[in-house]
């Protein structure tokens, strides 16, 4: 996030308010729930008393909660992943929403089944959770993590590339080399590094957003 707002330095300050527990909570409540709210509402204010303008929840797995808080609160509070959802559905081209964390599943589906309803599209999409990316990930081992996701990518692309893939996206028949692949997490945005450039231009993340997102374009 910090990369990503540096050409922005000098015109905005930025704050960041981080509770981990939140997602350890998360996962034993089985979903959002009132303490859980009380908490990020907590760190909303905390923001807002010192001069916050604008708040980015960051984390595609509570992202509920703006649906809830937002109207309570005196500034704008929004959804790190929703523009890129929105470009996504918008552009119309079948996607597929790769993630490592299985608590984002239904955030997300809120998110797309809200665009889709809002902008009237018909767009096939697809959920795909990288399991052993994400038991990598709870053994600390990042390097397996990320190379799942760029395996994952290029098996994509060159599925589609050939057409070979099965899924309700070949089903719908649009062209193979148009299906645009999303990252649900800011976390997975390290394995670009590893992913062919010619397939860099179909892969968007939410940080591709994020200076549209704290400025309110």
């Amino acid at each position: 996030i910090e990369q990503s707002l540096a050409p922005l330095r000098g015109s905005a300050d930025f704050l960041h308010a981080l509770d981990e527990s939140l997602i350890v909570k998360l996962k034993k409540d089985r979903g959002i729930t009132t303490d859980i709210l009380r908490r990020i509402d907590s760190l909303c204010r905390n923001l807002i008393e010192v001069g916050a303008e604008r708040l980015v929840l960051t984390c595609s797995s509570l992202s509920p909660a703006v649906d809830i808080l937002a109207s309570t609160l005196s500034v704008p509070l929004v959804k790190i992943d929703q523009p890129m959802i929105r470009a996504a559905v918008t552009r119309g081209r079948p996607f597929v929403i790769l993630a490592t964390n299985p608590s984002t599943a239904e955030p997300i589906r809120c998110i797309v089944e809200a665009e889709l309803k809002e902008t009237g599209a018909t767009v096939v999409w697809r959920y795909m959770l990288l399991d052993r990316a994400f038991a990598a990930l709870n053994q600390g081992d990042v390097a397996a993590h990320d190379a799942e996701v760029i395996a994952k990518c290029i098996e994509l692309g060159e599925a589609w590339d050939l057409n070979c893939a099965v899924t309700e996206l070949e089903k719908s028949g649009v062209r193979p080399n148009a299906v645009d692949i999303l990252f649900a997490q800011i976390s997975m945005t390290r394995a670009l590094q590893g992913i062919p450039m010619s397939l860099k231009n179909r892969i968007s993340t939410c940080l591709d957003y994020i200076q549209d997102l704290v400025l309110g374009a």
